[in-house]
């Protein structure tokens, strides 16, 4: 499979997972040559609060490809993507999330999709739903799933192992 488009969704709340996500990204987008999308979806809320943080006068608002490109974690990911040399775009829409990020998939006819997302217990996710979960059962194309605190998972043994009982 010739991977072209890479779609990397960016929720409001990726500070924590910047790191993972931005490594992930870099590590399939670079010795594939494609092309990045870096997709955020704004509640109108979200949107108009952006737009009044940002200085801009909420009579003529931007695009929110503009105000998403203030966003930190889109200020990470585009300044290690253009160190890295990889060619990338910030996209934006004023929608629900999970049909935003489905969209664009759909419309870039994206190769692969990044989301990140936290390790939650089944009843906090029939409590609280997850957008991630939904992105990845519905998405057009394989989803790679970068939870935060993985590096963390990698760094100490799983419980019942030796290394476990040694400690």
């Amino acid at each position: 499979m010739s991977l072209q488009t890479l779609v990397v969704a960016i929720g409001p709340t990726e500070e924590s997972r910047i790191r993972q996500l931005t490594e992930t990204v870099i590590d399939v987008a670079e010795p594939s040559d494609a092309d990045v999308v870096l997709y955020h979806a704004f509640s109108e809320r979200a949107f108009r609060e952006g737009v009044t943080e940002a200085g801009y006068d909420p009579e003529d608002p931007p695009e929110p490809d503009q105000v998403a490109e203030r966003l930190e974690s889109v200020v990470c990911l585009t300044d290690a993507l253009e160190d890295a040399g990889v060619r990338h775009e910030v996209e934006s829409t004023v929608e629900p999330t999970v049909e935003g990020i489905l969209g664009v998939v759909d419309d870039r006819d994206a190769d692969m999709l990044f989301v990140g997302g936290r390790k939650r217990s089944s009843t906090g996710k029939a409590v609280f739903g997850s957008t991630s979960h939904q992105v990845m059962m519905n998405a057009e194309c394989p989803v790679v799933f970068v939870r935060e605190g993985a590096d963390a998972d990698e760094a100490k043994p799983a419980e019942g192992t030796a290394a476990d009982a040694e400690r």
